[in-house]
Order: structure tokens, then sequence, then C-alpha cells
């Protein structure tokens, strides 16, 4: 289990389950192995947190009151193709079996859940390739998370604000060559702003980060500072 446990732990995992004694017993026992487990009572409540941030893994209940699981699970395939898609159900009849076909869910799992098979199941569906390409390295042993839009090093999570955000990611996107401020205005304001906002947000990511990440190159524009 200690290898599923390394390739789990770096994980987020969303569950929605409107039994709160299940919710609640599944967010326990799984929070040993994920680093981050959220739980809704609902679908609505669940494609809520989804939407605030996404997760890498869902897990969902079939039968909930107003949108089932499964109609839950093929709005978040549209939102995020990569997220492993999990349907649970305490029936096992041919209509759901097929309905989760038609979902392109990624497991189908029968109430009660055994734990150890699905954390086997889970880190079978996630290949070590997928988690390492999205994360982006920005030196000094940080690493931007592209779909959570957070910094990560080591078990330290950095939150960026919006801006922040997107700076990273368009100095990101040119690594190798200067961001010029006008890109910087259309890409991250789309008007022309003062010198001052601009560096606010650089000193921002510094204080958060690393005082040198980011170079200014006077009258050029800014560049990662990434070997």
């Amino acid at each position: 289990m200690e290898a599923i446990h390394k390739k789990l732990q770096t994980l987020s995992l969303l569950i929605a389950e409107d039994d709160e004694t299940t919710l609640k017993w599944l967010i326990r026992v799984l929070s040993i192995y994920f680093k981050e487990v959220r739980g809704a009572k609902d679908a609505m409540e669940a494609l809520e947190l989804f939407n605030e941030k996404a997760s890498d893994v869902i897990v969902s209940d079939i039968q909930m009151p107003q949108v089932d699981g499964l109609h839950l699970l093929q709005k978040i395939a549209l939102l995020s193709p990569k997220t492993i898609r999990v349907v649970m159900t305490a029936f096992n009849s041919p209509e759901y079996i097929n309905r989760a076909v038609e979902a392109e869910v990624h497991l189908y799992l029968k109430k009660p859940i055994d734990i150890d098979e699905f954390l086997v199941a889970i880190a079978s569906n996630i290949p070590r390739e997928e988690i390492d390409s999205r994360l982006q390295f920005l030196g000094e042993s940080y690493y931007y998370d592209t779909l959570q839009k957070i910094v990560k090093k080591d078990n330290q999570i950095i939150k960026l604000t919006k801006k922040e955000v997107l700076f990273i990611e368009l100095l990101l996107q040119n690594k190798t060559s200067i961001v010029s401020i006008e890109q910087i205005e259309n890409s991250i304001w789309n008007v022309p702003v003062s010198a001052d906002a601009i560096r606010m947000v650089v000193v921002g990511i510094r204080k958060k980060l690393y005082p040198n990440i980011i170079l200014n190159l006077k009258g050029l524009g800014y560049k990662l500072n990434i070997e």
C-alpha cells in the first residue's frame, strides 16, 4: 500500500453523497490517503465546489436529490476531462450500468465501498506522468499546479491571487523569452496600466515564493529566472 499511498497523496478528491453518515465516514477515511478531501451533500453543491477549485478525482453517488450523480459526472467531464470520475451506488441494475457507460465514468463501484479496492483502482487510473505533466517547475523546489492554480513546495500550498496566477501562467508560456509590458497588459488587464500596478503583482509573487523568481529587464519586460 505504500506505493499507492505515495501516488495518491498529491491528489485532491471531491465526494458527492447525500447520506451524511456515509459522507463523513468517506471523508475521514480517505483523508488519510489523499492530499485534500472535500464533501458535498448533493450534485449542485459538488458542482459549486468543483467550479471554485477543480479536483483530481470525483466520486459521486447516483441517487441524489434534484440532480443525479451521473448527470454531475457528465458535467465534470466537460469541465475537466482529465478528472477521474467514479460512480458509486447500492444498485447494480443494467439500467445504471448502461447509463454509467454512456456517461463515460472511469469506475463503477458497488456500495458498501471496499476502501482498499477503491484506492488500488484510483491509483491504476492516474498515470504518474499525467500528474507530473501538470506541475510546472518554478525553481527553488516550487511547482505551479496548472489544474488547481496554486503553487506547491513539498507539502506546502501557496495560494495566489487571480492576477498572480495569470502573471505566472504568462511567464511559463514564454519561459525562453522576455514578456513585454504590452503582453502583460493585454493578457492580464486588457488595458494599459501603470508600472506600479505590474510591479505590485511581481512583488506579491516574490514575497510568496522567493525574491529572484522574476527578473525585471528594464525597458524590456519580465522573465522567469529558472535555470
